[in-house]
């Protein structure tokens, strides 16, 4: 029977091996899963999965998309993460600026961290990831399918 056990790097590559996910690494060791495009969601999907803290105990898990808003459409995707906040309330929507070639892009994001300094157990650790790429594909296509936001 499996036990609770120490988060790391490894239990994050063990964990995409495990799932047959494709993966980059970056300096901090850190992972980038990147989907394809899906017609569904009308993008490219990342996923960073990350050990963050001082003693990498913190679990993030960062979504983002290839697609790119302009300042015009700011208030627009605010109320629209507002909303999925208020009503799903996972994984977290936000907006953010990005300055790219000069020009200020609107970048949405969702993001979930947890503490995993005492630990967890490998299948809970499994369907948190789980859950997590699976309702970032959600939001994703509620927002353009439902929301038509692009």
């Amino acid at each position: 029977m499996a036990t609770v056990e120490p988060f790391s790097h490894t239990m994050i590559e063990t964990f995409l091996r495990s799932q047959n996910l494709r993966f980059l690494r970056d300096e901090d060791n850190d992972f980038l899963v990147q989907f394809s495009y899906d017609p569904d969601c009308a993008c490219e999907l990342n996923f960073y999965l990350t050990a963050q803290g001082e003693q990498r105990e913190i679990y993030g898990l960062l979504c983002s998309s290839d697609q790119r808003f302009g300042r015009d459409r700011w208030e627009q995707a605010l109320a629209l993460c507002n909303d999925w906040n208020r009503e799903r309330r996972w994984p977290k929507s936000f907006v953010r600026s990005r300055e790219r070639n000069g020009v200020e892009q609107l970048e949405i994001c969702l993001d979930m961290y947890i503490d995993l300094e005492p630990g967890i157990h490998p299948e809970l650790f499994r369907q948190l990831t789980m859950t997590f790429i699976g309702a970032s594909f959600s939001f994703w296509r509620w927002l353009h399918q439902e929301k038509h936001f692009y």
